[in-house]
């Protein structure tokens, strides 16, 4: 058997957190690793464990389950588990490819249990990513309600499997505006839309700078600061804000009137700055309250002193 090398990411776990149809709920259990993603080649076999535990005080006895999922639609750094007639049918699922040791779980209480597992590629399996997760659901749940106990979704842990090295990583953009187009404080929120055209997760980072009339930077904001994936064939919707409390900058660049933003995207991990997605997008900064306020008070001023004037020529 041999190992090409595990690499345990941060924000795997942001992309691969189980999401409303068959969402998570507070159980006392624990797991270990949270997430994976393993590097393999046609025909190789990896084998491993994970590690559950109760932390509750009560016994309870779990089913284990195999399945590959997908990311909730147009939402970056989501998941959902498939059914087994989604899993049937999907191109990238690696379910097919997994066999556990066990098929019930007892879990006692301040005890943990180990899991091994096996995964064994194909060997006519295309170059590219594939995914997996193995799960815990109640056996008591599965019992009364069938694939229905779904929604009590123990813990699992997500494996990305990175076939070959012959992949790609390719992106589009699609989408870069304010969501208004006038504001009258500065609480913008920027769209954002990208496309996972390549064979391999992504995730893309970058930054949006905004420039005001006379071409001043006046904020230069992260994006998609919680790093969120998207898995492959794919598309996702970022939104990332800009808040400031003042229309003025330390370096004194004034944030009013009409405002351009350029957003810069790296996605791919190796050699990002060949590949980046640009665009710019513009609106408008009208405080209009204070605006008439001002406006306001020198109308006043002006009839006060036109008046006074009036009265003084009387006089």
């Amino acid at each position: 058997m041999k190992y090409n090398g595990i690499l345990l990411l941060p924000v795997i776990i942001l992309l691969l957190s189980v999401y409303p149809s068959y969402a998570q709920i507070a159980l006392s259990i624990g797991v270990s690793p949270t997430s994976k993603v393993i590097k393999l080649n046609p025909g190789e076999s990896y084998s491993d464990e994970i590690v559950y535990w109760n932390l509750s005080d009560e016994a309870d006895t779990y089913r284990v389950f195999i399945s590959g999922f997908e990311q909730i639609e147009n939402q970056p750094g989501t998941a959902i588990i498939l059914t087994a007639e989604e899993d049937a049918i999907t191109n990238y699922s690696a379910s097919k490819w997994v066999t556990v040791s066990k098929d019930i779980l007892e879990l006692e209480p301040n005890k943990n249990v180990k899991l091994q597992y096996t995964i064994n590629v194909p060997t006519d399996t295309t170059d590219g990513e594939f995914n997996v997760e193995i799960f815990l659901i109640s056996e008591n749940a599965y019992q009364q309600q069938g694939t229905a106990a779904f929604t009590n979704l123990a813990a699992g842990t997500p494996i990305l499997i990175q076939i070959g090295d012959d992949y790609v990583q390719n992106a589009e953009l699609l989408r870069f505006v304010a969501d208004k187009k006038v504001y009258e404080k500065i609480d913008v929120n920027f769209l954002t839309t990208i496309k996972n055209l390549g064979d391999m997760h992504i995730t893309p980072t970058g930054e949006i700078l905004i420039q005001n009339i006379f071409r001043q930077e006046v904020a230069r904001i992260p994006f998609n600061k919680n790093a969120q994936s998207l898995l492959r064939d794919t598309l996702g919707n970022y939104e990332d804000n800009w808040t400031q409390s003042g229309y003025l900058t330390p370096s004194k660049a004034i944030a009013l009137g009409p405002m351009k933003a350029k957003l810069m995207v790296t996605y791919r991990s190796f050699q990002p700055g060949f590949a980046v997605l640009a665009s710019e997008t513009t609106f408008w900064i009208i405080p209009w309250k204070i605006i008439i306020a001002i406006l306001t008070v020198l109308l006043l001023a002006i009839i006060i002193r036109i008046s006074k004037k009036k009265i003084e020529k009387r006089v």
